[in-house]
């Protein structure tokens, strides 16, 4: 398995704090590989990063894991709010981001994601028709341009790559570590939730 000092003075951010609509119930909490989705992440994440910071809502209920906490600091601010106050929290220069509903991460891409940012600020896959600003890797110095953002209302983490220097992975880079793509799995829907416990009961 990987080792930690593998990914150097990286940090690892997850974003637990959105609302869930379309499954009906926090996503964070569903069983998944024997306690909670989001610890099923921590401890995922924890084969890479010593330094795991979880972003929440002021008033949500966390289960106990092995990662430090912190709270949106304004509600309802979106991923780009989110991936602000894990980059200030973040006792590292460089953060992976992901969500709380990625059960599927692959530490392998991980690790070429963050040896593609290079002297970039910004490393973000290009999956299916898409940037996936949610499994992408940060540098610290963009937080001077998401404060702006938010404070210009611009909610969409796509609005910081016009203005930093972008490293764009592409599919096909993608495909050769992952060519199912289950790194991209989210889970948004109870369909996409048992269709995702299905998958990982039959991996290896």
């Amino acid at each position: 398995m990987m080792q930690r000092d593998s990914a150097g003075n990286t940090s690892a951010i997850i974003l637990a704090g959105g609302k869930s609509l379309r499954m009906g119930t926090p996503k964070y909490l569903l069983p998944f590989a024997g306690e909670p989705l989001i610890t099923h992440i921590v401890r995922r994440l924890q084969n890479l990063f010593a330094d795991v910071v979880v972003v929440a809502a002021a008033d949500q209920s966390l289960p106990s894991m092995p990662a430090r906490v912190v709270r949106d600091e304004l509600p309802h601010q979106g991923p780009v709010g989110g991936i602000l106050y894990g980059l200030r929290a973040a006792a590292q220069e460089i953060a992976f981001v992901t969500a709380c509903d990625a059960p599927f991460l692959n530490l392998t891409l991980i690790q070429s994601l963050l040896s593609a940012l290079g002297a970039a600020d910004v490393a973000v896959p290009f999956w299916q028709d898409r940037l996936q600003p949610l499994h992408a890797v940060y540098r610290s110095t963009v937080k001077p341009l998401l404060e702006q953002q938010l404070s210009d209302g611009r909610l969409r983490p796509t609005f910081l790559y016009e203005r930093v220097t972008t490293r764009i992975v592409s599919e096909a880079e993608l495909l050769q570590i992952d060519p199912e793509g289950l790194s991209f799995i989210n889970i948004n829907t109870p369909e996409e939730y048992h269709r995702a416990l299905r998958r990982w009961s039959s991996l290896p």
